[in-house]
């Protein structure tokens, strides 16, 4: 070993020895946001469910203790406080109603009325003619005297004498925001659509022969939008092709609604939440114009890149920011535009080869030519790559100088090659034998080219889910996963390891819950990995690994990460792990970081208590490791290392030490000496440090940094590769 490399390595060992000494003050202050999660902000807190009218709803599947049967329901009474935002429109709000059920809506027949309705007729609530202002409701029936009572804001509204009802048991669904689901779907489940409620829901109670049936308040998080005394799930919508659990429980949006758009949150607080997240225009939206109606529908997106300094989103969507756009979209920094015009149907993994934009998914034509599966943007039009994939493609990557991708398929350019190929921009071939099963992630890491997904063999090795290629031959990576859904969904490199994240319970025989790390020869545990998904055998589920300002993101399906409560988005520093805030509603699904700042998309409605379609940006704190506080282990000189990696594409790490109380400007100069970024201008307290420089945006070249801090000043050259 030379006496060079040896000094660097004894130099960085003494940084982590000094991080490790002063963790405890360093590392909590990576946890930004208040620390109780238990409590949400807005809109959750004191918060309500927004219905637009246009096809949100939530819906169980058949309740009995709903179902106000003649023989068996002795008195009942039903409470809930609500607004409606559109007058004299007839409108059902929650309820059951197939053949004989029960309702309780604005009136069909006499405008301007809140009913309810059972099997022998409507019964007047209160007459609200175009007050939309909030107002507290109850329905009280005793069966003994057969006295229906109506209630608003605690006054007596009506009475009704003598009042009976049938059986009305029928098997049908419970919904708010309609009525009348069934727990199949199917067309006679739509037929109702021009009734959706248009307002907002902030509670609604049900009691039945004494005992609590029914008990709902929207104010929860972490996608647990009701609760109830028989089960409490969290059950999210997700996309196409995967399946929701939690069935007998609450569904957000869920089909076959026309406009699966969920309900919003929104909320009475004064002071919203003070977030790092902010807006990237409005999002993506699909909005659907025809015979039936205008409205929004199902949409969501899944993968992202970086390209040519735009930041490539991906998904199905037909408006981005408010320009139309078709399942792919691009942002400068502050608007969207199309690409052409797009693609087909959604795509699930891009990136950039050879100066060009590569995308694999579901479609089969990209602007208006026709592809398969795959397809590649030059800046101007969108071609083929030879005869394409056979199947779906999931995943695309760089290696060796060429394009991986993987997925479902099991021949590429007509050459037979299971689940992975390679494109080396102008002909296809495989990697051996290939994987026989779905590839869904691919990562290189110590220069091999590892593959994750739900498959057992590479070639005829056993590997369970994960396998490496060394350019010529696949190995296993250990016994590889057991449990869960039998799936690794992300890899990523962070701190000279390797993590794999998806659906699993064990990796190679450890117990580690949806995350592991690799070391290179050894798997080890994220502590109890990632949970809290009650209905998810493995507790949950990993949808990408991303890492942004020296620190490992994991988003997907969980509220806890290592027993720290995390809904659905958390990060680690290498010792600890942190929830991002209060995370996001639904589920997240790709990240991805552009200027620094780290982009998170998925199928979501808002994150940290504000409202947001689909896409998000995230700016995360400048330091991670600098403190003051612990004085044996203060850095007693000024340091800049030479950043690592170098060469580097797209992002570079510098740690440097500052030993004194001072200003500290941290600067990057090109080849030509002008100032092309500026990472640091401002006051730093003693400490070890380190921060990223993102070089998407610069073209390749040289470029070198310098750090000035007191009268210490030094500069080094970083090599930026495309």
């Amino acid at each position: 070993m030379s006496s060079r490399l040896f000094l660097k390595i004894g130099i960085r060992a003494l940084a982590f020895i000094i991080i490790f000494f002063i963790s405890s003050n360093i590392f909590s202050q990576t946890c930004e946001g208040p620390g109780n999660y238990s409590v949400p902000p807005t809109p959750y807190q004191n918060g309500y469910l927004i219905f637009d009218g246009r096809g949100d709803f939530l819906r169980t599947n058949d309740l009995d203790a709903v179902e106000f049967d003649s023989l068996t329901t002795g008195s009942f009474s039903i409470e809930s406080r609500f607004k409606i935002t559109r007058s004299f429109t007839p409108q059902y709000i929650f309820g059951k109603l197939l053949n004989k059920g029960w309702l309780f809506g604005y009136h069909t027949d006499q405008s301007g009325y809140v009913s309810i309705s059972f099997s022998n007729g409507w019964r007047n609530v209160y007459y609200l003619g175009s007050d939309t202002n909030w107002h507290e409701y109850e329905i009280k029936y005793v069966k003994q005297s057969r006295l229906l009572s109506t209630y608003v804001d605690g006054n007596l509204t009506y009475s009704y004498q003598n009042f009976t009802y049938g059986n009305i048991s029928n098997g049908g669904a419970f919904s708010v925001g309609n009525a009348g689901f069934l727990p199949e779907y199917g067309n006679q489940t739509v037929n109702m659509y021009s009734m959706w409620f248009k307002g907002a829901i902030d509670w609604l109670k049900i009691t039945v022969n004494s005992e609590n049936a029914l008990s709902y308040d929207f104010n929860d998080c972490a996608g647990q939008v009701a609760r109830d005394s028989a089960s409490y799930y969290i059950t999210d919508r997700v996309y196409p092709g995967v399946s929701s659990c939690g069935a007998s429980h609450f569904m957000l949006g869920y089909m076959p609604s026309k406009d699966t758009c969920d309900p919003a949150w929104g909320s009475e607080e004064a002071n919203p939440y003070a977030t790092r997240f902010s807006p990237m225009g409005s999002g993506m939206q699909n909005w659907h114009s025809g015979e039936d109606g205008n409205y929004f529908t199902d949409h969501f997106s899944l993968c992202m890149t970086v390209w040519n300094g735009y930041l490539i989103n991906g998904g199905l969507f037909n408006i981005a920011g408010g320009t139309g756009v078709r399942n792919i979209a691009k942002w400068d920094g502050s608007v969207w535009s199309n690409l052409g015009s797009g693609l087909s149907n959604e795509p699930k993994g891009l990136a950039a080869y050879q100066n060009e934009l590569y995308a694999t998914g579901f479609f089969d034509s990209a602007g208006g030519s026709e592809v398969n599966f795959i397809a590649k943007w030059n800046g101007q039009s969108w071609n083929p790559l030879g005869e394409g994939l056979n199947n779906a493609g999931n995943v695309l990557a760089v290696y060796n100088g060429e394009l991986i991708t993987g997925g479902w398929f099991t021949s590429a350019g007509g050459i037979y090659s299971p689940g992975i190929a390679r494109w080396n921009g102008s002909e296809w071939k495989g990697l051996g034998a290939g994987i026989l099963g779905s590839v869904n992630s691919l990562c290189v890491y110590n220069g091999e080219l590892y593959a994750g997904g739900s498959f057992e063999y590479a070639g005829t090795l056993s590997c369970n889910g994960i396998a490496k290629w060394d350019g010529s031959a696949w190995h296993s990576v250990g016994s590889g996963i057991a449990g869960g859904d039998f799936m690794v969904s992300a890899l990523t490199v962070y701190n000279g390891e390797l993590y794999a994240g998806g659906s699993f319970v064990n990796m190679n025989g450890i117990s580690c819950n949806n995350i592991a790390r690799y070391d290179g020869t050894a798997w080890n545990s994220l502590g109890s990995g990632a949970g809290g998904i009650l209905c998810a055998y493995s507790g949950g589920y990993i949808t990408d690994l991303k890492v942004c300002n020296n620190e490992l993101y994991a988003a997907g399906l969980f509220t806890n990460i290592n027993g720290i409560q995390a809904n659905k988005l958390a990060k680690y520093n290498r010792i600890n792990w942190c929830g991002v805030e209060y995370g996001t509603d639904l589920r997240p699904e790709s990240m991805e970081v552009y200027e620094g700042d780290l982009i998170i998309n998925g199928d979501f409605f808002s994150a940290s208590g504000t409202g947001y379609d689909n896409i998000v940006k995230y700016t995360p704190p400048l330091n991670i490791t600098g403190n003051n506080n612990n004085h044996n282990n203060i850095p007693n000189e000024y340091k800049l290392y030479q950043n690592y990696p170098n060469p580097f594409n797209p992002e570079t790490n510098i740690d440097f030490l500052i030993a004194e109380t001072g200003p500290v400007k941290i600067s990057i100069y090109d080849a030509l000496g002008k100032t092309a970024a500026i990472l640091v201008d401002e006051e730093m307290k003693p400490g070890v440090y380190s921060i990223k420089f993102g070089g998407a945006n610069f073209p390749t070249g040289i470029y070198f940094c310098r750090m000035e801090a007191g009268n210490f000043k030094d500069t080094k050259k970083m090599l930026l590769v495309k």
